[in-house]
C-alpha cells in the first residue's frame, strides 16, 4: 500500500481534495455517506503527504495547514446545524489555528509569509475563518433576525478589496522595504481586515 501511495503521489492529491470537497459540500445530505467519503479522501491526501521526500517538520506542517482548511470548509456547511455539532467544528479549527500560530510564532514551521502564495492564501483563510465565526455567532447568539447565506457575499467582498488593497499599497512602501515585501503585504492585508471587521465585532 505505501509503495502505491509513494508512486502515485501526484495523483492522490487532486483525487484526495476531489473527495474531501464532495463529502463536505454535500454532508449535510448523506451525513453518514459524505463524512466516510471526506474521511478517505484525507486520510489520502496524508498517506500522499507523508510518503513524499519532505522532512518531518515540513510533513505536520502540511498535515496541519490540510486539516486547518479541511476544518475550515465544513465550518462554512455547518455554521447553521445544531449548536453542539457546529461548536465542535468550530472549537477544532480554532484548536488547529492555534497549535499552527503557535509553530510559526516559534519558527518550528515555515512562516506564512515565506512565499506569495502562502502569504495570499493565508489571507483568504482569514477572511473566510472571520466569515465563519461572524455567521455562526449571529445565528447561536445574536437576538436580531439574520439570514443566512450573506456571508460568501462579505467574503468575497472583503478578499476583493484586501487583497488588491495589500498588493497595491506594498507595491510602493517595498520599494524601500524589499527583502520584507511579503511580510508588508500579509500584516497590510491583516490591518485591513481588522480596520474593516472590527468595528462589527465590537
Amino acid at each position: 500500500m505505501k509503495d502505491l501511495i509513494k508512486k502515485h503521489r501526484d495523483k492522490l492529491k487532486p483525487i484526495a481534495w476531489v473527495l474531501l470537497l464532495l463529502g463536505i459540500l454535500k454532508i449535510s445530505a448523506y451525513p453518514v455517506v459524505n463524512s466516510l467519503v471526506a474521511l478517505i479522501g484525507y486520510i489520502l491526501m496524508v498517506g500522499s503527504i507523508l510518503e513524499g521526500e519532505d522532512s518531518k517538520r515540513n510533513k505536520i506542517k502540511n498535515i496541519l495547514e490540510t486539516l486547518a482548511w479541511v476544518l475550515l470548509l465544513i465550518g462554512i456547511i455547518i455554521t447553521s446545524s445544531p449548536l453542539r455539532i457546529s461548536a465542535s467544528v468550530v472549537g477544532a479549527i480554532l484548536i488547529v489555528c492555534s497549535i499552527l500560530v503557535g509553530g510559526y510564532s516559534m519558527k518550528i514551521i515555515e512562516p506564512l509569509t515565506s512565499t506569495w502564495k502562502r502569504a495570499i492564501w493565508s489571507v483568504v483563510f482569514l477572511i473566510v475563518l472571520n466569515g465563519i465565526l461572524m455567521e455562526w455567532t449571529a445565528i447561536n447568539f445574536s437576538t436580531e433576525p439574520h439570514q443566512t447565506g450573506w456571508e460568501f457575499v462579505g467574503m468575497i467582498m472583503l478578499a476583493g478589496v484586501i487583497i488588491p488593497s495589500s498588493l497595491f499599497v506594498t507595491s510602493f512602501i517595498g520599494l524601500w522595504f524589499e527583502k520584507i515585501k511579503i511580510k508588508l503585504f500579509f500584516w497590510i492585508a491583516v490591518l485591513i481586515l481588522l480596520g474593516w471587521v472590527g468595528p462589527i465585532w465590537i
